[in-house]
């Protein structure tokens, strides 16, 4: 594996370190506030959003000592923030790092938008949050593709060794 490799792989690795972390730092300074009522629902989501920044973190930590199953995680990790969506009362939104969005939004009227964001979370299942609106997270499109250039890359490299 080549140094340039290499250091692609450190820097993937080092962003999904710290996206996972400041989501985490993140969902702590949320609860620890005091502007959010602890229901149960709201100990679930922020179970859910720790999980997946955790997951951010661990796929970084994986693609450090074992580049190709690194990948793959991160390929996982990447996928799950191509797509944020708010309909109603249903909303799914993950970023573990950085958000460059661009979507619609439809409330009223259907308007173009373009949205950044740094590590955040949301989701709602049954409770109406009055948003409708649908978006692509561009970077991680872009990191979905990187990474499949990277992993043909490094199997080559994998399959000269054996």
């Amino acid at each position: 594996m080549t140094d340039k490799i290499r250091n692609q792989l450190r820097g993937l690795a080092i962003y999904q370190i710290i996206g996972g972390s400041l989501g985490i730092a993140f969902t702590v300074v949320v609860m620890l506030q005091g502007d959010t009522i602890l229901t149960q629902q709201v100990l679930r989501a922020s179970i859910l959003a720790a999980a997946l920044f955790i997951f951010s973190v661990i796929c970084g930590s994986i693609l450090l000592r074992n580049p190709q199953r690194g990948l793959r995680l991160s390929l996982v990790n990447q996928v799950l923030q191509v797509v944020y969506f708010a309909f109603g009362a249903y909303s799914f939104q993950y970023v573990a790092g950085l958000r460059i969005g661009l979507g619609f939004d439809m409330v009223g009227s259907w308007t173009f938008k373009f949205r950044l964001a740094l590590s955040s979370f949301q989701f709602a299942l049954g409770t109406d949050t009055g948003q409708k609106f649908i978006g692509i997270n561009l970077l991680a499109l872009f990191l979905i593709f990187w990474i499949e250039s990277l992993q043909d890359k490094v199997k080559p490299d994998r399959q000269r060794q054996l």
